[in-house]
């Protein structure tokens, strides 16, 4: 007998295995539940898929083979939907892949669905369907980043075991009352990022009864109350991450907050947090990753937070009121990776004590404070960064020889570091093979035109760099070296041949001392977008090649002495949004492309010799912001449709300004533009997309002043002085709301001044002299705040003006009068 139970066990199990074998490959050759199989065919039906990425999803097709459909391998129900787009880091992908449309209450009739993902798509501000929150089996939803808006509905809260729930990053999203949210007493895993919150006041309470939440996001949420609530009793023992960033708290950080000892991650960057920072960080024993930047914390780093082992990633940056020096106990943090104590007001020195133990350290950014760095000049650090940002923070004046230890880095910021050295021969072979170096604004010097430049993106403006200019090699995109003492020809860099495509798209070489001809070898740059060779020495014609950079959106090459027609050539550049000639011999008419080219945001022309009329064809340039033609030899009238620019009429509206703007992971080179305003040079850059300007100044212009080109209600500065101008100011001067500057001098205006000229609350800066005004000056509160001094210039006025300037000065010094 004893030997007989082998035999008898043994069939059985062969049977066993042959039935679930069975099973399993019954599932595996196409048996699903029909039902099912239906639901899901409608579910499709009200989606759209451009992409046609559910084609499988057929009549004829097994549902559980279908693409992004999962069943349970036993009972061939459906079980897991992962729709999310697959291409959520593309971006052009990620739009031919967007399911939109609606969601189907279909999706009820899958009784053992428990993964729903819909992630990364476009529902186009729809509101989640509240029958969701009747899916009995569901345990994963995830609707972040798809599309939709409207009030989170309170049915969710039904959900019987969710586990994870995330509803982060839609568009418009709102919640009215959380208190559903404390009914999910399994969730692990909630995302409610830039879901709108704060008409909810009790959404601490109602959270931190949920004894299993593990993640908590609740990024950008518009919370600004209730965190100092006294909830020492927090149920949020299982807490492990936290994020809070982007809200608007203007606290210090509550006590309660500390009580959290399982804390992993702590973002409570983007907000307005102020006090001290505690020392009862350093409880967090189990923190990796601490985010306090761009808050309003002050006082000095806590020692305690060296205490942290587990530490890897340290953001203190943005926090101007941080003060002291740096901890030395941070040296102790072998594990951090990156630290961030930029933007604070920090001060003393850095030596090698902060790193000694800092041996993972991949990212340090220590940029706009009073430290310095002070290490041996033979010390070998125990990192290797991949990142340093070191601006507006001392590391010279001797050029860093640790720097050449480091064999990993891809960016390098050492701007305005204080480094008054010449660059030794080994930097250029060192920073060869690092993608972005960014050495702006020291006094660096040397001569490169034996160095090949290598790099990805480089900045080596506003240094001391002289000789002629350096070799590029076919990977260089961004080319910055502006502000220098680069001499001779430009010829040996834009005629060198190569061997690949050149991937370079801006070149900078501003205000330097080159000479020569400009070549006509531009045919080897096809990828530029962004040239500026202004302030130079340069001479001669545009060669017709630069036509041939289609792609070009920028082109500055003013002050220099450049001359001749503006070549035909220049209008194969389609997407040219601003043109700086000025300050040059260039002569001719204004070429017609110009005035055709609709994608111009710019042109500036000023001070060449430039005649004929200004053509009525520049209306049509919707986008213009910049129109200065001033100091050349114009005749004619001033065009009466400049009231068509409709980027000047209206208010003081950014626009799309990308096309002047070129960005590159997370770096951006923005052009600039010199304009003469209220009779000075200034610089704009970071401002130049909010200026409206037209001047018209010193040209040989007559006729009356167009009544339309009052309508442009955005202007800011409007000069037309010097010219030989008549008629009347009209009244609808007063409906430039914005107007700032207004220059009218040197014509032979007549007439009363516009009452309407009082509305003009902007106005700083105002010459109507050496014209035939006559009449009372208008009373207003703009115009009575001007200085006697600012209204010098109204008594070198015709006779019958010099009455009424003096009225004036009176009326400001006595405004009884």
């Amino acid at each position: 007998m004893r030997n007989s139970r082998p035999v008898i066990l043994f069939p059985l199990l062969c049977f066993l295995f042959s039935i679930i074998s069975m099973l399993c490959e019954a599932n595996t050759l196409g048996v699903c539940n029909e039902k099912e199989k239906h639901a899901l065919l409608r579910f499709k039906q009200a989606l759209s898929d451009p992409a046609n990425r559910l084609s499988s999803w057929s009549m004829d097709e097994d549902c559980c083979r279908w693409e992004a459909v999962r069943c349970n391998n036993v009972t061939g129900r459906v079980v897991e939907l992962q729709l999310g787009n697959p291409y959520d880091f593309d971006y052009e992908f990620f739009i031919n892949f967007t399911l939109g449309g609606e969601i189907s209450p279909a999706l009820l009739e899958l009784e053992f669905l428990s993964y729903l993902n819909l992630s990364w798509n476009g529902f186009g501000g729809r509101s989640i369907p509240s029958f969701l929150g009747s899916m009995g089996s569901l345990r994963y939803l995830d609707l972040s980043f798809a599309g939709f808006g409207g009030v989170v509905p309170h049915q969710l809260g039904n959900l019987s075991t969710p586990r994870h729930l995330d509803m982060g990053y839609n568009s418009g999203l709102y919640v009215e009352n959380v208190d559903w949210i404390s009914h999910l007493s399994f969730l692990k895993y909630l995302g409610l990022g830039w879901v709108d919150l704060h008409r909810e006041v009790h959404w601490l309470e109602s959270m931190s009864m949920i004894p299993s939440l593990s993640e908590l996001i609740l990024s950008g949420c518009r919370l600004d109350r209730n965190m100092a609530s006294s909830l020492g009793y927090a149920n949020f023992t299982s807490l492990t991450v936290l994020h809070l960033s982007k809200n608007n708290f203007n606290l210090a950080i509550p006590d309660w907050l500390f009580n959290l000892t399982n804390l992993e991650i702590l973002n409570l960057s983007d907000n307005q947090f102020k006090g001290q920072i505690s020392e009862s960080f350093g409880q967090l024993k189990y923190l990796e990753s601490l985010h306090l930047d761009f808050n309003s914390f002050l006082g000095p780093i806590p020692t305690s937070i060296g205490n942290l082992s587990s530490l890897r990633y340290l953001f203190l940056n943005g926090n101007p009121l941080i003060n002291g020096t740096l901890p030395k106990s941070l040296g102790l943090l072998s594990n951090l990776e990156f630290l961030g104590v930029g933007g604070t007001s920090l001060t003393g020195n850095i030596s090698e004590v902060h790193f000694t133990a800092l041996s993972k350290l991949r990212g340090l950014s220590i940029y706009e404070t009073s430290l310095s760095f002070h290490v041996n000049s033979n010390w070998t650090p125990p990192f290797q960064l991949r990142y340093l940002e070191t601006i507006s923070c001392k590391m010279g004046p001797k050029f860093p020889a640790w720097l050449k230890t480091q064999k990993s880095l891809s960016n390098l910021l050492l701007s305005s570091s204080g480094i008054v050295d010449t660059t030794p021969n080994w930097f250029w072979n060192f920073i060869s093979y690092i993608p972005q170096i960014h050495l702006s604004d020291n006094q660096k010097s040397g001569e490169l035109s034996q160095v090949v430049l290598n790099n990805t993106i480089i900045d080596l403006s506003s240094n001391r760099f002289s000789g002629q200019l350096p070799l590029l090699s076919s990977n260089i995109v961004v080319l910055n070296i502006a502000n220098n003492s680069f001499s001779g020809q430009i010829s040996p860099l834009i005629c060198r041949k190569m061997n690949e495509r050149s991937k370079l798209e801006v070149l900078d070489i501003s205000n330097n001392a080159l000479s020569g001809e400009l070549s006509d070898c531009w045919m080897h740059w096809p990828s530029l977008t962004h040239i500026n060779l202004g302030n130079n020495n340069l001479s001669g014609e545009i060669p017709d090649s630069m036509g041939s950079l289609v792609a070009l959106k920028a082109l500055s090459l003013r002050n220099n002495s450049l001359y001749g027609d503006i070549p035909s050539s220049l209008g194969n550049c389609n997407v040219l949004g601003l043109l700086n000639l000025s300050d040059n011999k260039f002569l001719g008419i204004i070429p017609r492309w110009i005035v055709e080219r609709m994608s111009l945001m710019i042109i500036h022309l000023r001070s060449n010799k430039f005649m004929g009329s200004i053509p009525s064809q520049i209306c049509q340039l919707s986008s213009l912001r910049v129109l200065d033609l001033a100091n050349n030899c114009l005749l004619g009238t001033i065009p009466k449709c400049l009231n068509d620019i409709s980027a000047m009429a209206g208010g003081r509206r950014g626009g799309d300004f990308t096309v002047l703007e070129a960005d590159y992971n997370y770096e951006s080179y923005m052009e600039s533009l010199i304009l003469n305003i209220k009779g000075r040079d200034s610089d704009y850059k970071e401002i130049l997309q909010y200026v409206r300007m037209i001047d018209l100044s010193s040209n040989n212009l007559s006729g009356s002043i167009p009544v339309e080109i009052f309508s442009l209600s955005g202007l800011q500065f409007l000069n037309l002085s010097h010219n030989h101008l008549m008629g009347m100011i009209s009244v609808e001067i007063g409906g430039m709301e914005y107007l700032e500057s207004l220059d009218l001098s040197r014509n032979n205006l007549s007439g009363e001044i516009p009452h309407t000229m009082a509305n003009l609350t902007f106005l700083g800066d105002l010459n109507l002299s050496y014209n035939l005004l006559s009449g009372r000056i208008p009373s207003g509160t703009q115009i009575q705040t001007f200085s006697p001094l600012s209204l010098e210039m109204l008594s070198y006025v015709e006779p019958l003006f010099r009455k009424t300037a003096q009225e004036m000065k009176k009326r400001i010094n006595n405004p009884l009068v």
